[in-house]
């Protein structure tokens, strides 16, 4: 009787992975079908095709995969660094009105370099141009591509599930 939960357990993982395998083939399809199409579009431009010569190396990942204690996996937003406040050094000889423009200058120094630093972090689709010059399509294909996170996290818990499942059922075999 146990085991014939086992093996309906088994079949249930193996049509939920067949399912999620399918989800992910059409979403990587319709990834590429988007990026060929902003390739096309952007055919006449100097630099041609959105690749791997067009990146901004600047750009730092913004996910990172996690495995729990249980061996599942999750993807986790990263954390922005917070760079840590230097305190100005105080010259004695320097008259108080102009080291308050010297703080209020390096406050707007430091401003506008987090400002800086949280579009950097913000979206990678900038690095091909502004806001308003990115394709259509090239922001439909980075959906489908951000969309395929979550599907693979599901596809990789489900085939460690299906794999404890597998070796419940041949110890109780042997």
């Amino acid at each position: 009787m146990e085991e014939d939960q086992e093996h309906l357990e088994l079949l249930k993982l193996l049509a939920r992975y067949d399912l999620l395998l399918e989800q992910l083939q059409k979403s990587m399809r319709e990834g590429f079908q988007n990026l060929g199409r902003a390739n096309y579009h952007n055919k006449d431009t100097l630099r041609g095709r959105y690749g791997s010569d067009y990146w901004d190396e600047a750009y730092e990942g913004q996910l990172s995969v996690e495995r729990g204690t249980d061996g599942r996996i999750s993807f986790v937003k990263v954390k922005l660094d917070e760079d840590e406040k230097e305190e100005p050094i105080v010259d004695e000889k320097v008259d108080e009105k102009l080291h308050d423009e010297a703080n209020l200058r390096k406050r707007n120094r430091e401003a506008k370099e987090k400002k800086l630093k949280k579009l950097r972090h913000r979206d990678p689709l900038t690095m091909f141009g502004g806001a308003f010059s990115i394709p259509q399509s090239l922001r439909q294909c980075q959906m489908n591509f951000k969309g395929l996170f979550p599907l693979i996290e599901e596809l990789i818990n489900c085939k460690t599930a299906m794999t404890e499942v597998m070796t419940k059922l041949e110890t109780s075999n042997n």
